[in-house]
């Protein structure tokens, strides 16, 4: 069983407070670090929390733990673990002083009335050379989204570097187009996306910082992040933050590279439902033409 997690800072008072130079640097740049979001302390207990929720593998029956660039082979070992709604499985995480100086951030961003639509763990492993893809998070939409506007806030629970992984942005980004996407390596089976012609880089930015601090991109921003050379995980939480509209904002059609997803980790999903939204979900699923 579980421990109790140390040092947790209990959510509670303000969070760090955005300068009108910061709210207009994410307009203008698709995106903003902001350093001081929780305590040393708290940094050391999530990350023994992390190591113990990827070694136990938690949420693999339930698809909510899979590989982001791979075809999800345990026996292989997974390039990319990722692992969506870690909360489920440590509802300690959303307590945090980390998690409430997030949604402090996104209230100054969007407005008062955000939701939480999104929170990944991510735990990139040590000497690991994967990259992971270029990419706009708006390209894994699905039709019928409410969402207007989106942003996801991405903390590191250990430095970040160039040689472990640090995030990238092509800077200026979110004012352009939603590119058009693929599966990586063309392979459907596989749960991430990339775009399908390389980024021009010349306004790429690397992000480099320290634990406890956090980056925010826009949805429409197109990001990355460099392989892992060294001998320690890179471990980061991602919250993400989401106004919705009224049913004249709904996305009209679901995207092609969307539709030809045919997962491992979706298969999971779908086998730990009860037979009722079992059924429910594949009608979803040829309503939209995808495969069931």
């Amino acid at each position: 069983m579980t421990e109790p997690l140390q040092n947790v800072q209990i959510a509670g008072g303000s969070g760090p407070q955005l300068t009108q130079d910061q709210l207009a640097g994410f307009r203008r740049d698709g995106y903003l670090l902001v350093d001081g979001l929780t305590t040393p302390d708290e940094i050391m207990s999530l990350r023994a929390l992390y190591d113990e929720m990827f070694l136990q593998r938690r949420g693999w029956e339930k698809g909510d733990l899979f590989d982001m660039v791979g075809p999800d082979d345990l026996g292989r070992g997974l390039a990319l673990p990722q692992m969506l709604w870690p909360s489920r499985y440590q509802p300690a995480l959303l307590q945090t002083k980390l998690a409430a100086s997030a949604r402090c951030i996104a209230e100054q961003l969007l407005g008062p009335n955000v939701e939480n639509v999104l929170e990944h763990a991510i735990n990139k492993p040590p000497f690991n050379g994967v990259e992971t893809p270029w990419h706009q998070d708006d390209s894994f939409a699905h039709k019928s989204s409410m969402i207007t506007e989106q942003i996801s806030i991405w903390m590191p629970l250990q430095d970040v570097t160039i040689e472990n992984g640090c995030m990238r942005y092509i800077r200026g980004s979110n004012l352009g187009p939603l590119y058009p996407h693929r599966s990586p390596g063309n392979d459907p089976r596989v749960h991430g996306l990339e775009l399908k012609s390389p980024p021009d880089l010349t306004n790429c930015v690397t992000m480099p910082m320290p634990a406890g601090s956090a980056v925010i991109h826009h949805s429409r921003t197109i990001h990355g992040a460099g392989g892992n050379s060294t001998d320690q995980p890179r471990r980061a939480y991602v919250l993400g933050y989401a106004v919705k509209g009224s049913r004249r904002h709904f996305l009209t059609r679901d995207y092609p590279w969307n539709l030809e997803k045919q997962t491992a980790r979706e298969e999971r999903e779908m086998q730990s439902l009860s037979v009722l939204k079992r059924t429910v979900r594949k009608l979803r699923r040829l309503m939209r033409g995808q495969k069931v």
